[in-house]
């Protein structure tokens, strides 16, 4: 078992699976945790036996084929279900109490707790999927950085943030990425890099038109007057220095992305 210890607001990220856990209260005899996971991945309390399967797919993805008319009849009959179900649950809990059956009833508001947390989480998959664009798909980043736990921490904040993240560990495996998977929405780069640095892959990048337009967010120690690069559009486009705050990374990033298609 690893053993971490974590302030308030302060998170753990398991990047392999997309999944990050906040602190955010803590109290005399428990501590409340937010944790952001993609869909499909099924969060229970031990003390909770695992009835997702009750409530089949959460995915947005999963239901996007869904006609409207039966969208909204299933999803009806999804709450109309759990609300009856939970309306017993909650009667049985008021007979136990007044019985003075202690053990009983807090198994029975665990069932219940479980219930409202599970219709949460699927109203919000509804809410999400049905604010998303139709047919847009996630956008798309390559992060180059030769530290790998720093690569692989920072790649796994975005990808549960919804970006779809590939790596590179310097400029040359970047470039040659570049050649065999074509254009990402942006570039997340580290400057100090070996065999190929960060400004050197920036000037071949610039000068070739295909990648014109691309999107580069340099993320580095190093300070911007050290090269001899652009601002904007012929250069960097912004510079984020380490440590970086990543939660500040992914606003200015979705940002500029969300410019780029909009502001044309």
């Amino acid at each position: 078992m690893l053993v971490l210890t974590r302030r308030l607001n302060q998170k753990i990220l398991l990047p392999t699976v997309q999944v990050s856990v906040q602190v955010v209260a803590i109290k005399a005899g428990g501590v409340r945790l937010g944790i952001e996971a993609p869909p499909d991945v099924t969060i229970l309390r031990e003390e909770v036996p695992d009835r997702a399967a009750e409530w089949g797919p959460a995915d947005p993805a999963a239901l996007a084929d869904q006609a409207p008319v039966a969208d909204f009849r299933r999803l009806n009959h999804l709450l109309a279900n759990r609300l009856n179900i939970d309306s017993l649950g909650l009667a049985e809990l008021r007979r136990q109490l007044e019985a003075g059956l202690t053990a009983d009833a807090l198994a029975t508001l665990a069932k219940v707790e479980e219930d409202v947390v599970m219709l949460r989480e699927r109203m919000e998959a509804e809410v999400e999927r049905a604010a998303r664009p139709p047919g847009r798909r996630p956008r798309r980043a390559l992060l180059v950085e030769d530290d790998s736990n720093e690569r692989e921490l920072l790649a796994g904040f975005l990808r549960t943030a919804g970006l779809d993240v590939d790596t590179a560990g310097d400029g040359a495996d970047a470039l040659d990425y570049l050649h065999k998977h074509g254009r990402p929405d942006v570039v997340l780069l580290d400057m100090g890099l070996p065999r190929c640095d960060g400004a050197t892959m920036v000037r071949q990048l610039r000068r070739d038109p295909a990648y014109a337009g691309l999107k580069i967010f340099a993320v580095s120690g190093s300070m911007p007057d050290q090269f001899d690069l652009a601002r904007g559009p012929k250069g960097v486009d912004r510079w984020f220095h380490k440590p970086i705050n990543p939660e500040a990374l992914l606003q200015d990033l979705n940002q500029e992305l969300d410019c780029s298609v909009g502001c044309l």
